[in-house]
């Protein structure tokens, strides 16, 4: 079979380079499966940023809208607050300006 140790060698060197062969072709598959799962979990963070990108401006749009209501409801509030407690001053320094004259005109009567 083997007449001389080159043909042996020749042996060895083909088993050897069929192993490193096989070798390298499941290395490149180990690599392309994790190339493929990076790749996938780049875009599943890409799709979870863009709905926290739009959550966030969903909730932006909200507030700025609500923001604008409320310096509506806030002016008509203080406007409310401001005729009840005009008007309640106003009561009290009547009643206050009715008691004084009732007061000073029974006095005077008094004398």
């Amino acid at each position: 079979m083997f007449e001389t140790s080159k043909d042996l060698l020749f042996v060895v060197l083909s088993l050897s380079i069929f192993w490193f062969t096989i070798f390298l072709c499941w290395l490149l598959y180990q690599a392309a499966r994790t190339l493929r799962n990076i790749n996938r979990i780049s875009e599943m963070l890409i799709e979870k940023l863009e709905l926290i990108s739009e959550a966030v401006t969903f909730m932006r749009d909200k507030v700025d809208h609500l923001s604008s209501k409320m310096g509506v409801v806030s002016s008509m509030l203080s406007g409310l607050v401001e005729k009840f407690i005009v008007n309640k001053i106003s009561t009290n320094l009547e009643d206050r300006v009715s008691k004084k004259k009732t007061t000073t005109g029974k006095k005077k009567t008094k004398k």
